[in-house]
């Protein structure tokens, strides 16, 4: 919230109208944000890296990006019991299939889970 507090003050600044209420905006090319045109996934990933080194996560910067995020979360949730893969898929913008094919991945702890389950 503090961001999105200060992304509004620099378009206010600007004179920039947001109207996607991105959190956000591409705010290094201001003809970008005003198109309501969000950072690109390479600027993302320089944020992210840079706060995963201030707060000290020790870690392969090639394992750090949006992308890997994504599969995360998306094999995350769809781990969770009683979990709806179309509500799942909608929220990341794919189809069940899509979501089903690309995003969900065998999940260590649930494998540990399942293998002690049957006994192995």
């Amino acid at each position: 919230m503090e961001f999105h507090d200060q992304q509004k003050q620099i378009l206010e600044e600007k004179k920039i109208v947001d109207q996607t209420d991105y959190i956000f905006l591409n705010l290094t090319d201001y003809r970008l944000a005003t198109l309501g045109i969000p950072i690109g996934q390479q600027n993302t990933n320089i944020v992210l890296k840079r706060i995963v080194k201030l707060v000290g996560i020790d870690h392969d910067p090639k394992d750090i990006s949006m992308y890997n995020c994504r599969h995360t979360v998306a094999s995350k949730v769809a781990a969770i019991p009683q979990m709806n893969y179309p509500w799942a898929a909608s929220r990341l913008g794919h189809t069940v299939d899509m979501f089903l094919k690309t995003y969900v991945h065998v999940d260590p702890d649930k494998n540990k889970e399942m293998l002690d389950l049957i006994g192995k």
